[in-house]
């Protein structure tokens, strides 16, 4: 049984858009070119260091330790394509070349399951920290928000920008919302009933909530020994929720097919494949059995184009998790599109039948 597509940005074989140069600044603009990433550059820790900054760990009750570990419990790391096992964990929640920029942090209110504050959660160890809003007004760092001035729960989702700059440098922007994204689907997905409130960044009432500086104000974050991070998404918890048991373990198992996979698998011969292929300098597109592109016109407004980034990330991290739960579609997202026909390909995925093989894994 087909999956069915919710409506989103352009499908692949629309209408080219108007020509012309991009309105984006040239910074942003870049992540359009056909221009190759420069090598790599030290990425930063893979977890922001908050116990430098004074944050200590607390008990999880056990509510919120099933969805913080549905989001990240490693089970293993990814394996090479000859099968040798890497250091990277292998995560519920995919991320663009396994750089995992993403971090998860508690915002909680007097009503919460936990003393009111703010929490970061490390998903190398494990742990949930309290951070000190003594030593964070010391720091200059204290903002409205915290304590009793929010009621209920917020989980805030950031990234950590040098993690996926260090690898893909001028094509990274678009991957903090891809893989926000993902992660905030996930949380979607995992979460029963679903979130109360959703709300998208960045921006002031963010950085509020969660307390933070700007991530350009470097030296701020410098100062307390961590790395800077930018507020993107925001989860209202309900006042009553759990995490399925099926859906935590669809997650779990979920792997992107290998990409030796796809190249096994009969070509596609679909023109959009074929430009989907080329565009995105990944031949392996071309053994996928179905593909789903989003694409947005090359001169579309930075107002419009962030809507469209998390419209088309989250749609397509909602079919690949579903498809986990189904066991009928394995999904593997593909970035890195440069434009082309006057459009420019912000996401697409590309599938194969059947169950997850536990066996195979890859970086995504």
């Amino acid at each position: 049984m087909p999956l069915s597509f919710p409506q989103g940005p352009a499908p692949y074989d629309a209408e080219p858009g108007p020509a012309g140069p991009s309105p984006l600044p040239p910074a942003l603009a870049r992540a359009f070119s056909a221009q190759v990433p420069g090598p790599p550059v030290p990425p930063g820790p893979r977890a922001n260091p908050w116990h430098r900054a004074g944050a200590d760990p607390v008990a999880v009750p056990e509510r919120e330790r099933a969805l913080l570990d549905g989001l990240w419990l490693s089970r293993g790391h990814h394996r090479l394509a000859d099968g040798t096992a890497t250091r990277v964990p292998r995560r519920p929640v995919p991320s663009a070349g396994a750089a995992y920029p993403v971090h998860t942090h508690l915002v909680v209110g007097a009503d919460g399951p936990l003393e009111a504050g703010r929490y970061a959660f490390d998903m190398e160890k494990g742990v949930l920290l309290r951070r000190d809003a003594a030593r964070e007004r010391d720091a200059g760092w204290d903002a409205p928000g915290s304590g009793t001035a929010v009621r209920g729960t917020h989980l805030v989702l950031t990234v950590q920008p040098g993690r996926s700059f260090g690898r893909y440098r001028h094509r990274a922007w678009p991957l903090w919302i891809a893989d926000t994204a993902y992660a905030l689907a996930a949380v979607e997905f995992l979460c029963a009933p679903g979130p109360a409130a959703v709300h998208l960044g960045p921006g002031p009432w963010l950085r509020e909530l969660l307390g933070v500086p700007r991530a350009c104000e470097h030296g701020r974050w410098l100062a307390r020994g961590l790395a800077p991070e930018i507020a993107l998404a925001a989860v209202e918890l309900p006042g009553t929720w759990s995490v399925p048991a099926d859906r935590r373990d669809a997650l779990a198992a979920r792997r992107s097919p290998a990409i030796g996979e796809f190249e096994a698998a009969e070509r596609n011969r679909d023109p959009r494949s074929a430009r989907a292929a080329k565009e995105s300098g990944q031949a392996w597109v071309l053994g996928a059995h179905r593909l789903k592109t989003w694409s947005v016109a090359v001169g579309t407004p930075a107002a419009a184009l962030a809507p469209a980034l998390w419209r088309a990330h989250r749609q397509a991290a909602g079919l690949c998790y579903a498809g986990a739960l189904s066991q009928r579609w394995r999904c593997r997202p593909v970035s890195g599109f440069t434009a082309a026909r006057g459009r420019w390909t912000v996401h697409a995925l590309a599938m194969l039948p059947g169950a997850h093989h536990l066996d195979k894994e890859s970086a995504a």
